[in-house]
Parts: structure tokens; sequence; C-alpha cells
């Protein structure tokens, strides 16, 4: 697919760019508040230590229905928060702070995934696991077990810690600010200052979140037990968002460390275009149609179908946008692992 042809297209799905809000809130209000009451119920059992088969099966809604909230943090990289500053912070407030992930963590980071900087040792988002696929694997799912307690550390002591010196401030926003597929990433800062103030407040919504946890548990309101279902909660949601990641996004062992032609980036995403219950429970907020979602990064979540719909005629059937299709996550992983691991 070439430049031209991308301008080409575009025409076609000029209409869809526009975000219905409805949906945005609809979505994300249903899974925030069954995210919040299962959260809540497991709490209140483990405070009285009730592990039983009921806690259980709250215990694996709870995990998809934070993972719908919290997936939400993409389509934040993409909206424009001077024109959606209300579902922004909602989402901060509600869930961002709550689970650790504040948006600034994430979606400042994210654009430069869609940029030049795709596949090259400045992406954020992108492993080439073929260079040492099992050690990649080991260390990409494995971190998720940290996770929770680094949100501990990084909100409830460095967030405080950093303002002390202007240096301090500049390393821990740097070195110690960023969500992504690395475990090691040093990220750009901003030097918008209205940008900068955003995310000093996202970490006071986190910093009071996670404090009151803690102190309720230092205080004997909460069993400590409380903390360790927020973390597992947190640990599931990553492993789960990791497994697809490596299913339904992109090939991940093709990218050397010279910036690629935009056809080739395109080309080397992968995604599901059918729309099965399982594709439903874990590829929320439309990430089954990641290749579409690269071509046109400007269009929501939920006009993606419709994109798909209107793109398909115009490829050529052993086009990329056909061949990379995968049937499902358990098809996308199983291909995934044939592809890093071949010779």
């Amino acid at each position: 697919m070439s430049e031209i042809k991308f301008k080409e297209l575009k025409p076609l799905l000029n209409d869809l760019l526009e975000p219905d809000m409805r949906v945005f809130w609809s979505y994300f209000l249903l899974a925030t508040l069954l995210s919040w009451a299962s959260l809540g119920f497991l709490i209140h059992r483990a405070n009285s230590l009730r592990f039983d088969l009921v806690f259980f099966c709250v215990f694996c809604v709870s995990v998809i229905c934070v993972y719908h909230a919290v997936t939400f943090t993409h389509e934040l990289a993409h909206l424009d928060q001077r024109r959606f500053g209300s579902f922004f912070w909602a989402w901060n407030i509600l869930v961002g702070g709550l689970f650790a992930i504040p948006a600034f963590i994430y979606g400042d980071n994210h654009l430069d995934h869609h940029s030049r900087k795709y596949g090259t040792s400045l992406d954020p988002e992108y492993i080439n696991f073929k260079k040492a696929p099992t050690w990649g694997l080991i260390e990409f799912l494995g971190m998720n077990l940290f996770l929770p307690y680094l949100g501990i550390l990084r909100f409830c002591i460095l967030t405080p810690v950093s303002y002390l010196h202007s240096k301090l401030r500049q390393l821990v926003l740097r070195e110690a600010s960023f969500m992504g597929m690395k475990s090691r990433f040093a990220r750009r800062i901003s030097e918008d200052a209205s940008v900068l103030k955003s995310w000093s407040l996202q970490e006071m919504v986190t910093f009071v979140y996670l404090w009151a946890l803690v102190l309720l548990v230092l205080a004997g309101r909460l069993h400590w037990s409380a903390i360790v279902v927020w973390a597992s909660i947190i640990t599931f949601v990553g492993v789960i968002n990791g497994i697809r990641a490596l299913a339904v996004t992109h090939k991940y062992f093709s990218m050397g460390d010279a910036p690629i032609p935009w056809n080739e980036h395109i080309a080397e995403c992968v995604e599901i275009e059918e729309r099965g219950l399982s594709t439903l429970l874990f590829c929320p907020v439309g990430t089954q149609y990641h290749m579409t979602h690269h071509i046109f990064p400007s269009i929501p979540f939920h006009h993606l179908p419709e994109a798909r719909r209107r793109l398909s005629p115009h490829f050529e059937k052993d086009s990329f946008y056909h061949a990379n299709v995968r049937k499902g996550v358990i098809d996308g992983l199983r291909r995934f692992l044939q592809g890093i691991y071949s010779r």
C-alpha cells in the first residue's frame, strides 16, 4: 500500500473520524461501574478471609471489567484532551488513579508508535522478539508481576520525593513514568507547561488513591490481603493485555533500528476481522482492528468495524490487508510464536 493509495482511500472514511461520545461514555461507565463493584466485593470478602468459589468467580469478572475500563487509555492517546477533557479526567479519576496507570504514562508515549520511530529502538511499544524469543517473552509477560508494587513505589514515594529538586523531578519523569511493552525506556518530557501541569494533577489523583489504600491497611481498617487482591487484578489484566498484544497487533520480528517505509510498517500489522465472544472479551475497545487502526489512527474504536468493511474491497485478496487477518486470539498467538521461533 503506497502513500498515494492511502490518500485515495482517506475520503472513504472522513465521516468516521468524529467520536460518538455517547458510545464512549456508556461503554466506559458500564465497565467502570462493574470494576468498582466487583473490586469492592472482592476486598470485602478478602477482609473477612472468605476465599471461596464465589470470590474466584467474581475475581474473573473483575479482571475482564477492569481490562475493558483500563484499555480506554489507548483511546485517550488519540483524543484531543482540549475537546474531550471531561472524559479524559473522568477516566483518570475513576480508573487511571485507582489502578496506578494515569493517562500520561501511556498516552504521551503512544503516538511515537505511530510515527517514523515505529519498530526502532525509539518505539516504546515494539520489541523484536525474534532476537531472543524465550527471554523476551519471559521478560515481557513476567514484568506484570511487579507492576502494581512498582506503581505504589512510583506514586506513593517517588511522586513527593521528585519535587525536592528539579533534576530529580526530571529523572523521575524520564525514567519512571512510562508504561509500554519495554521494561526499560527513557521517555520524552514535554516542554509544554499545561501538559506538565496535567501530568502533576494525574500523579496527585493516583497518589491519593494509593496512599488511601495503604493507610487503610496500616490502620487495620482493611486486611493486608486487600492490597494483594488489588495487585492481582492489575497483574492479570497486564498478562491478558500482553497476550492480546502479542497475538493481534504486530508480527514483532522484522524491524531493525532504521526507520522503515510507511507501507512496510502497515504490512507488519495484524488484526481479527470476526467478532466472536472471545474477541469481544479479550480485544476490548476495538483492539482487534489493529491494522486498520494503524492505517487511520484518528478513527475512534467504535467506527473501526465500518472502516474495515469499507477498506476491504479496495485491497487485492492476496494483499497483506487480508493475509494478516487472524481467526482469533489463539490463532494469532500460535502464528506469532511460529514466526518468532522460525529460522
